[in-house]
């Protein structure tokens, strides 16, 4: 691909300074109804409210600063439009403040672009004083004129810390089974990172190591439990959880990850290790969680 500036991307009738919309649903809606006042779409108008409603309410969104970018891509659509809301006051979207959003609407044949994009927008969010100037904007044109003034050019890294899930929790190495499945079952996740005193990364335990403490050591040697249909080794985790503690069924960190390293480094561990979630650690203090799901969901269906 060959080099392409950001700001030529940028069309000044799709940037909307000062919205008075107080939710991204309503920020995005809006920027919808700017789209369909110049261009043609595949889906209708109350169908694409409808579409990006559902994919917000499912968390499809990246969030990274005080930047979101969201998106819809189509079959069989030929174009890249790129609608861009800055709010009068600060939208609070999963515990993260946001004062400007990426709305992209392409299709499936310009998915080298589509990351290229994504990147360069991961990029601006990183730029403190970039960002600042950008959410000052005077108006559409001065937007364009600060992002062309920083000649952004489209790239194709992607980094981990762009796509991990920031709003993590983690379990101290002391704390009870019963404090730990109260957790697993508050979050609805099934792992977690565990912590020494001083918060710092020691290991990790899963809802399988919780449920697999009620299991006689020697279980493991059995070929199969299929002999036996009580719920014995469930009534022994409900004996123990009080007393046990996270330490005593913890497993050592297997890998992890920095927030630089490459998106396609966490797919080769994951691979590798045939896990689903990985620790991003910076300074030995958990920082995010990347998964799979996370790159399914924001790249591959984004």
């Amino acid at each position: 691909m060959e080099s392409m500036h950001f700001s030529k991307l940028l069309n000044e009738h799709q940037i909307q300074i000062n919205m008075t919309s107080t939710s991204l649903s309503e920020i995005c809606e809006e920027l919808i109804e700017n789209f369909y006042r110049q261009f043609e779409l595949p889906m209708s108008k109350q169908d694409m409210c409808f579409f990006i409603n559902k994919r917000l309410k499912e968390n499809n969104m990246i969030i990274i600063n005080d930047i979101c970018f969201c998106h819809i891509r189509f079959e069989n659509y030929d174009d890249l439009l790129i609608g861009i809301g800055i709010p009068a006051k600060v939208i609070n979207i999963e515990n993260q403040d946001v004062r400007i959003v990426f709305f992209v609407v392409t299709g499936y044949s310009h998915n080298s672009l589509y990351l290229h994009l994504l990147q360069t927008i991961a990029k601006i969010s990183k730029n403190d004083q970039l960002r600042e100037k950008l959410i000052h904007a005077k108006n559409a044109k001065d937007f364009i004129a600060t992002i062309s003034a920083s000649d952004f050019s489209l790239s194709k890294s992607l980094d981990v810390g762009d796509l991990m899930c920031k709003n993590v929790f983690f379990v101290n190495q002391d704390s009870s089974l019963r404090e730990l499945g109260n957790l697993f079952y508050e979050k609805n996740y099934g792992y977690c990172p565990v912590t020494d005193d001083n918060d710092n990364v020691i290991g990790e335990v899963t809802v399988l190591d919780l449920i697999l403490a009620g299991f006689p050591e020697y279980t493991k040697y059995f070929e199969t439990m299929n002999f036996l249909h009580s719920f014995e080794p469930l009534e022994r985790l409900l004996n123990v959880e009080s007393t046990l503690r996270v330490k005593d069924i913890m497993k050592k960190l297997e890998c992890k990850l920095k927030p630089r390293d490459a998106i396609i480094e966490s797919i080769f561990l994951m691979n590798r290790y045939k896990r689903r979630d990985i620790p991003v650690v910076e300074n030995n203090k958990i920082i995010g969680i990347i998964s799979f799901m996370d790159i399914f969901r924001k790249i591959i269906r984004g």
